[in-house]
């Protein structure tokens, strides 16, 4: 025999089945949140969302809502066009910004104190170029200088300190030390990093 249940049971169960579809009806008529909005600040960094303008922002929400409801291509293509147009126009003025700088810096660079100062360093260097330098072997243990040091080469040229400065070094055999001519005429010869001047004697 069938149970018969309460009026108010009925009742109230009709009362859920009512607030359930309210409830549907209410969330359905709300307006659905911009696609943008709905991304954390990490998503939108990692998808390069995190540059755009607001103006950007709304085209590509109104792209993406045009998406999803199905709308034709042409207006979807209209709105990423948009965005790339605006932002081929951003690297233009970075680019033209690049060059401007670029140019004020030759421009500077030609200022006559700049190429004055520019002229003078080419020609100290090739001043330095002209001076006469060469590589050659002491004969022998080479010690160093003590002050009127001798050095024999083995080209058999013979050349000798002028000054007084000292500079010992354990006997190295046959030893390679550079010369070369300075800008105020006087020779130097040089080894490992020191130099003293000298005077060719034959």
């Amino acid at each position: 025999m069938a149970r018969v249940q309460p009026f108010g049971m009925k009742f109230l169960g009709c009362l859920v089945m009512l607030a359930c579809m309210l409830a549907l009806a209410v969330r359905a008529a709300e307006p659905e949140r911009p696609f943008t909005e709905t991304l954390t600040a990490e998503q939108k960094e990692r998808l390069g969302l995190a540059a755009l303008t607001p103006a950007q922002q709304e085209e590509l929400n109104a792209a993406i809502n045009a998406y999803t409801r199905g709308a034709k291509t042409a207006a979807v293509e209209q709105a990423v066009a948009q965005v790339q147009q605006r932002a081929a126009e951003d690297v233009q003025v970075a680019q033209k910004k690049a060059a401007d700088e670029a140019v004020a810096e030759y421009k500077k660079k030609q200022e006559p104190g700049v190429i004055a100062r520019t002229l003078d360093v080419f020609k100290r260097r090739q001043e330095e170029d002209k001076r006469e330098r060469f590589i050659a072997h002491v004969v022998g243990e080479f010690r160093g200088w003590q002050g009127g040091t001798y050095f024999p080469l083995t080209d058999g040229q013979l050349w000798r300190q002028t000054g007084t400065d000292t500079y010992e070094l354990p006997p190295v055999q046959n030893a390679e030390v550079e010369f070369y001519q300075s800008k105020n005429g006087y020779w130097r010869m040089k080894y490992n990093g020191s130099w003293i001047t000298v005077k060719r004697l034959q």
